[in-house]
Formats: C-alpha cells, sequence, structure tokens
C-alpha cells in the first residue's frame, strides 16, 4: 500500500474570459479564474508531484445569494482547510485511502463549523484528492485508469458504502478505460440556436461555430445537452426549435439529455413540462431520444422524502439523475432511496466519489446485467490542459460513451494559456486537441473527441504545467478579473 509523505501544496491562478456569456440556471458566467493545485510528495521514498485543476466558477457550488468574490473565498478555503488536513495527517508517511477517509470526515466538520456547503467543501476536498491521485499514478508509471483498476490506491468500497463490501472497483469498471468519448454539447439558455441568431446581434466572429446549427453542421454532433429555464412556453419553444434544428440536419439520429439546473420546486412543475412535450407531435422524436433529467428540483428540497413520489413517477418516463444534490460521499444512497435512477460524475465533485457510486449503480444493475440505473458524465465548463483532460480520463475509465463538453464552445480554444503552452499541450496530446489561431483548441472529430493521448503515467496529463504566468492564490485580486459580481 502506497506510503505517501506531504511535502507542499501551493493554489495558483489564472483568469479566463468566456468568448460568449453562459447562462445556466439564474448565473451568467463571463468569466473566472482557473487555478490549478501544485502538490509534492514522497511517495514509498521517491518524491513525485501532482497536479489538479478546475474553474473557481459562480452560482453552481454556492446558490445562497452571496456575491462572486465571496464564492471564491469560499472555495479556496475549502482548498487550504483540504490542503491543511492532508499535511497534518502525512506528516510521517500513511497510506493514501484511510487518510482520505479522515480527511473526507474533517470536511463535512469543517462544512459544519464554517457554514460553507458541502459541496463547495467536497470541491476542494477534491482539489487534493486529485493532485493525489496524480501523484500516485506517475509514482507507478500507469494511467489514471491502470492504477483504479489494479487499485495502487487501497480504495475500500465497503469502508464508504456497506454493501460494497468485499468487492474491487475493477469487478464494475471495463477492463480497459475508453479510446474515444462522444462530445455532448450543452446548449445555455442564451446560446443561439441557427446561424441568423448569432449574427442579429453581436457575433463573436472568431473562427468558431457560435450556434447550435454551426455546431452540428462542422462537427456531426450526435449528443446534445438542453438547458431549462422552468418557463414552460419559453422551454417549449426552444425545445421545438432545437429539434427542427436537428431533425434537418440528423434525421433521427441524435441524442439528448436536459438540465433543470434546480429550477423547478416540485415535481409536478416538471410533470407538467413532460406531458406537455407528450401532446406536441414536433417534440416526439426528441422527447424518445431524451436519455435523464438532471437535477430538476431545488438543492434544498431535492433530498427531501416528501418529494418521493413525485419523483418516482418521472423517473418512470425518463431516468431522473442528481448532480448538484450529490455533495457528500451519502447523497447517492439517498437519493437512491428516495426513487432517483442516476448520478452525474463530475471531477470537481470528488473522482472516488464517481468511482464508487458507479458500484452502487452495479450492484442494483444486477452487477452489470441491467441498465435501469445510471451515471452520467458533465461538465463544469472545464478547460484544458489538467482540469479538462483528468475530467476526461475519469470517464474513460468510468466507460461512459458520452460526454457534456462546454469549454469547447464558451472558451476560444486554450487561449487563456500562453501560446507556447498551448503548443506543448498540442504537441503531446494532438489527437486531443489541433492547431488553431496559433495555438490550440479542441479537436471534435465527427462529433467523437480522441483520448488515446490520456492513457499517460498520471491524471490524463503527459505534461507539467508551465505555472510562471499564473498568479499564486494568496496575491491574485478579484478586481483582476475585470467582471461585475
Amino acid at each position: 500500500m502506497n506510503a505517501v509523505k506531504f511535502v507542499d501544496a501551493q493554489l495558483y491562478l489564472r483568469n479566463a474570459h468566456t468568448r460568449m456569456p453562459f447562462r445556466f440556471g439564474s448565473t451568467l458566467l463571463l468569466g473566472c479564474p482557473q487555478n490549478v493545485l501544485k502538490l509534492d510528495v514522497v511517495i514509498e521514498g521517491e518524491a513525485v508531484t501532482g497536479y489538479s485543476a478546475e474553474c473557481l466558477i459562480p452560482g453552481w457550488f454556492d446558490k445562497r445569494p452571496r456575491g462572486y468574490e465571496l464564492q471564491i473565498q469560499d472555495q479556496i478555503a475549502a482548498i487550504y482547510h483540504a490542503r491543511t488536513a492532508f499535511a497534518e495527517r502525512m506528516r510521517a508517511p500513511q497510506p493514501f485511502f484511510p487518510t482520505w477517509l479522515e480527511v473526507y470526515e474533517s470536511t463535512k466538520a469543517f462544512s459544519a463549523e464554517t457554514g460553507i456547503p458541502m459541496l463547495v467543501c467536497s470541491f476542494g476536498f477534491s482539489m487534493l484528492e486529485r493532485a493525489m491521485l496524480d501523484a500516485i499514478a506517475r509514482r507507478h508509471h500507469m494511467s489514471f485508469g491502470e492504477a483504479i483498476r489494479q487499485n495502487v490506491y487501497g480504495i475500500d468500497p465497503g469502508a464508504v458504502h456497506a454493501e460494497l463490501r468485499g468487492f474491487e472497483p475493477a469487478e464494475w469498471l471495463p477492463t480497459e478505460s475508453l479510446k474515444k468519448v462522444a462530445l455532448r454539447h450543452t446548449i445555455g439558455l442564451v446560446d443561439p440556436l441557427t446561424r441568423s441568431d448569432a449574427h442579429e446581434g453581436d457575433p463573436v466572429d472568431d473562427g468558431l461555430p457560435e450556434s447550435l446549427e454551426e455546431y452540428v453542421e462542422r462537427y456531426g454532433l450526435r449528443y446534445l445537452k438542453i438547458k431549462l429555464c422552468n418557463d414552460l412556453e419559453a422551454d417549449l419553444e426552444r425545445l421545438t426549435s432545437i429539434a427542427g434544428i436537428m431533425r434537418r440536419l440528423r434525421g433521427e439520429d441524435y441524442s439528448v439529455t436536459m438540465d433543470g439546473n434546480e429550477q423547478y420546486s416540485t415535481p409536478a412543475e416538471l410533470m407538467e413540462l413532460y406531458e406537455r412535450i407528450q401532446s406536441t407531435p414536433a417534440l416526439e422524436t426528441l422527447w424518445k431520444n431524451t436519455l435523464s433529467m438532471e437535477q430538476p428540483i431545488n438543492r434544498a428540497q431535492a433530498l427531501n422524502p416528501e418529494l418521493s413520489v413525485g419523483i418516482r413517477a418521472l423517473a418512470a418516463l425518463k431516468p431522473i439523475i442528481i448532480d448538484e444534490s450529490d455533495a457528500a460521499l451519502d447523497s447517492y444512497p439517498q437519493a437512491l432511496a428516495m426513487g432517483y435512477t442516476g448520478t452525474s460524475s463530475k471531477s470537481c465533485k470528488g473522482a472516488i466519489k464517481s468511482i464508487l457510486n458507479a458500484g452502487l449503480n452495479w450492484l442494483r444493475n444486477g452487477k452489470g446485467e441491467r441498465s435501469d440505473y445510471i451515471m452520467t458524465a458533465e461538465d463544469l465548463t472545464t478547460a484544458g490542459m489538467i482540469a479538462l483532460q483528468g475530467d476526461l480520463a475519469l470517464v474513460a475509465t468510468l466507460g461512459i460513451n458520452h460526454v457534456e463538453r462546454n469549454g469547447h464552445h464558451y472558451y476560444r480554444g486554450l487561449n487563456y494559456l500562453p501560446t507556447s503552452e498551448q503548443l506543448r499541450i498540442l504537441e503531446a496530446h494532438p489527437d486531443l486537441y489541433h492547431a488553431f489561431s496559433e495555438g490550440a483548441a479542441v479537436n471534435i472529430d465527427s462529433g467523437d473527441l480522441n483520448i488515446t493521448s490520456l492513457q499517460c503515467p498520471g491524471y490524463g496529463f503527459a505534461i507539467e504545467p508551465d505555472l510562471s504566468s499564473y498568479t499564486h492564490a494568496d496575491e491574485w485580486e478579484f478586481s483582476s478579473l475585470g467582471i461585475d459580481q
């Protein structure tokens, strides 16, 4: 078992701005800091560095009426708490997984003591977790998928979920990681649908598609994720427009998921939408091709047992999953008991949690004989290299064949990074990226992302990041982002 000694961990930020606004729920994203955590450890006598990364995004981790600057402060505080907790427990070499469990418990206590929501605290915990996973895989010269299947992390599923006692992740995971995965394109609430929509207002005109129509035409997209706003007539109108575009460009050959983004107070509100969709002839194919509904109920009520009857009625029509409500290790078992039929995988909520939740589905599906319970792969506007590739490595390990991605749409390639860094990434991962505007952008090949190169030692990225252009988190100032709260 890996004996890990903590040496140091430092957090760095670099600002990124979107090429167009991204509206999800009540939040409008125009820019955010991208963070990178650099972790130095000694594993079995060898010094190793691991990395993790994510965006510090507004209005997703925390839906309270709280300014963006304060949300960022909470997210950084959560990362720093996890850093301190791992450092204290790993002053001397310690096995990874038992320490991981101890730090998780301290994270719960930190959330209770500070009032910082558990979803935020789980994110901070995940940053240290992912950097540890990266370092341990590098120490063993294994890809993340290999390290998980060979369980070099020492994961004991039964220590988290009693029903998984005696099993190991390799029993429910594919024998090999996927080499490609279909891109499920996000359609935000203010995204243009047609070429004329994009050019009626203030077009970006930067060489990348702007509308759904252009994306489908150029990249052959066949999976979509549609954001809903819980305005019945507006949602029906938008769904009908999307269905018409897809019918014209792809016939019946496409699939969609819908995202309620916590906009519904009760299952009955969503059932009204379902009934209207089913009675609208123009939406017949779209409804038939709808794979799941994601987190429709506000997180404050989503796991309320009193809503169980309504959740079960919705799940009888389409699989219904949690996302924002998946804040803690016991959240998905609570959701299953209420009648939800799935959850999402998102690196920011914890990679090991996703692995274990997949095990819970495997058991309920008769150890793989059925597919009644699902796991979808979702995005947090992840950007290359570390955040995007780490999340894709997790998806590949889980064997999920389509993943929501929207960084290719809301960011202009990797242009938030220096050109020299973009070119290093392009050289190391030429299947996932292509040359674009003197730098690099995600390469979408007939609707797919090719990710063979992510099966390298570590957590999905072959080179170390150049942090010289980043600002240390202790020195970063919110005003540098240049956006209103």
